[in-house]
């Protein structure tokens, strides 16, 4: 074997392994275990996600998210929980001190999702897009306080593409 073909099967084998098989939340089906649950941030980011994908308002109050624009149909969503950041009090700069869902002790869950068609077995044709969704807690409930995909368009205020907090 080649070194070329070595390394071309040493990186695919990497790119396999870190592959996450997707997460999927549809009318009447559902991967997460904890949905309708504000127990973990976690819980109520798939939560949110099955209250969009669902066009479930129910789903939304449950963590303390008041859509005015959930969309007209059902959807089948793949997901992706990327990972869990606590905002840090010094990652709070100047730009950012006034904004109400970037605060010290929040969470920020970072997924990738798409969606399709809900009697669809997969998504695999669609585009992955990224979703952000700020989470507090209170009285022991993970409450939703923002979300923002990337498909959607920029507002004044917003934090970069990706956060990307410091390493301790």
């Amino acid at each position: 074997m080649s070194v070329r073909a070595a390394l071309l099967a040493v990186l695919l084998a990497a790119g396999l392994a870190g592959a996450a098989e997707p997460s999927h939340v549809a009318p009447g089906k559902a991967t997460s275990a904890c949905l309708g649950e504000a127990s973990s941030p976690r819980c109520a980011a798939e939560t949110l996600i099955a209250c969009l994908a669902r066009v479930d308002r129910a789903l939304c109050v449950r963590v303390g998210a008041a859509p005015t624009d959930l969309p007209r149909e059902t959807r089948l969503v793949e997901y992706v929980i990327e990972r869990e950041s606590v905002i840090r009090p010094d990652e709070v700069t100047d730009e950012l001190r006034d904004v109400a869902w970037f605060k010290p002790g929040f969470v920020l869950v970072e997924a990738q999702l798409r969606a399709c068609a809900p009697a669809r077995a997969s998504c695999d044709d669609e585009e992955w897009d990224d979703l952000q969704i700020y989470l507090r807690t209170r009285e022991g409930r993970w409450e939703v306080v923002s979300w923002r995909t990337s498909s959607e368009p920029d507002r004044p205020g917003e934090i970069p593409e990706a956060f990307q907090p410091r390493s301790p």
